[in-house]
């Protein structure tokens, strides 16, 4: 039978995410060394936000960044790009954030 995936446990993606995320800061501050520990203290933070259960937090952060960074580039060029793409992944964490908070929960 084949193995079913925990992907609950499988933290990678948030891992993914979060060290590009850090990697690309870093590489604004300048050099090697930044980039590598801005990429290894946004590893560190999804690796414990996934684990804690921000599935949803990570997904709706990828879909800010890419409906961020295309509305950038359509509206002035790729010039903008990087700056949408960060304003909508904060955006699209605001959003995972306030639903969250406006979900309801069980009362026992």
């Amino acid at each position: 039978t084949a193995k079913k995936i925990d992907f609950k446990k499988l933290s990678f993606p948030g891992i993914a995410i979060t060290g590009v995320t850090g990697g690309v800061i870093g590489s604004f501050i300048g050099g090697i060394i930044p980039i590598v520990v801005m990429a290894l203290a946004g590893a560190m933070i999804g690796n414990v936000v996934w684990a804690l259960g921000g599935q949803r937090f990570f997904v709706l952060i990828t879909i800010g960044i890419f409906l961020g960074s295309a509305l950038a580039i359509y509206i002035t060029g790729m010039e903008a790009a990087l700056l949408g793409a960060g304003t909508g992944g904060a955006i699209g964490g605001f959003v995972s954030v306030n639903l969250n908070m406006l979900r309801p929960r069980d009362r026992e």
